[in-house]
């Protein structure tokens, strides 16, 4: 299993010891990823955010399909059927965790477009991590089929997890705040050591179990009680991926595709998720607002991206794209929310 780059600058003992870190620091931090998800998967809030979810999720998995097969002649390692499911399920990722920032720092989380977008953001990444899930068990061919239902048992987890988990819950709770937090290590572990064994890549089981526990027990907090372990051992992950970015390839075919990339997305993203907040009843401002939103990538995408390198469905030009697409993307949030903010309701 890679997760990411082998380090080249350090002895090999080093290296693969801060190699399993970065994996244990991946595994936690989705899981704690997955957990921001808890409130939002809240019926009455999904009800509300469920026209706006779907095209903020629907339209950029169908855009990112389009150019997935023109980009397979060159980006393709492991064949096109794989490398289209994953790019698609990329354009789709919004980063939860920073959008939960954003909201809290602009005052936006009790607004109307900020609870949508949370909702929202759920669903998209349930469906884009659901869809990784696919694309690595199709990398077996044929033998995808006996996976699939373990990809279904993952893909409807989150939502049906609900009141099940309830003795758990009131075990969990009474614990010290040490004591829980290593409880939730060992469920995370346990969760990407469960999807590994099925054939499929660990952090999609650290990611689905963090947002059963955050459904399913919200009084536990298990976000805020995973992120502090997984913020310690996390930027070991991200400095690894960080190696197998090579500003070395870039060339003029390369940067066109990168354009496109990042293109797709945005456009993907926000038209979706403007067209859907529109079709929700949410009026032009505060529906651009919901686009904006939706459009942050962040390190989720970084992640998302690494993974696909290190499953070979992606080579390593198109994740150079892919990073530099979840980098303009984040940084694109900012500026048109005070451009907005801005704005007259009414305009």
């Amino acid at each position: 299993m890679a997760l990411a780059p082998a380090l080249r600058l350090l002895p090999a003992p080093v290296g693969g010891t801060l190699t399993a870190l970065a994996q244990l620091g991946l595994v936690l931090f989705l899981f704690a990823a997955g957990a921001h998800l808890g409130p939002s998967l809240n019926r009455v809030r999904l009800k509300a955010a469920l026209v706006p979810a779907l095209g903020a999720t629907l339209v950029p998995l169908g855009l990112g399909a389009v150019p997935a097969v023109w980009l397979a002649r060159r980006h393709a390692p492991a064949g096109t059927g794989p490398f289209v499911v994953f790019v698609a399920a990329a354009l789709a990722v919004t980063a939860l965790p920073v959008l939960t920032r954003i909201l809290a720092e602009r005052g936006l989380l009790d607004a109307d477009a900020g609870r949508r977008a949370l909702s929202a953001a759920a669903v998209s990444d349930v469906a884009a991590w659901t869809l990784l899930a696919v694309a690595a068990a199709s990398l077996h061919g044929w033998s995808a089929a006996s996976r699939l239902p373990v990809v279904l048992v993952l893909a409807v987890l989150p939502w049906s997890a609900g009141g099940r988990f309830g003795r758990f819950g009131r075990w969990a709770a009474g614990l010290s705040r040490p004591s829980a937090t290593v409880v939730l290590v060992v469920v995370a572990c346990a969760a990407a050591a469960v999807t590994e064994a099925a054939g499929l890549h660990p952090a999609i089981g650290a990611f689905i179990a963090g947002a059963v526990v955050g459904h399913a027990v919200p009084a536990l907090d298990a976000a805020a009680l995973a992120a502090p372990a997984g913020s310690l051992l996390a930027p070991l992950y991200f400095v690894l991926a960080g190696q197998a970015v090579d500003l070395g390839r870039l060339d003029a075919a390369l940067a066109a595709d990168t354009a496109a990339v990042v293109a797709v997305a945005v456009s993907g993203k926000c038209g979706g998720a403007y067209l859907g907040a529109r079709l929700g009843g949410l009026p032009p401002h505060p529906a651009a607002v919901f686009a904006a939103l939706m459009n942050t990538r962040g390190v989720t995408e970084l992640v998302f991206a690494g993974i696909g390198l290190g499953l070979g469905v992606i080579d390593g030009a198109l994740y150079t794209a892919m990073v530099a697409m979840a980098l303009v993307t984040t940084a694109m949030t900012g500026p048109l929310l005070t451009r907005l903010s801005r704005q007259p309701e009414g305009v």
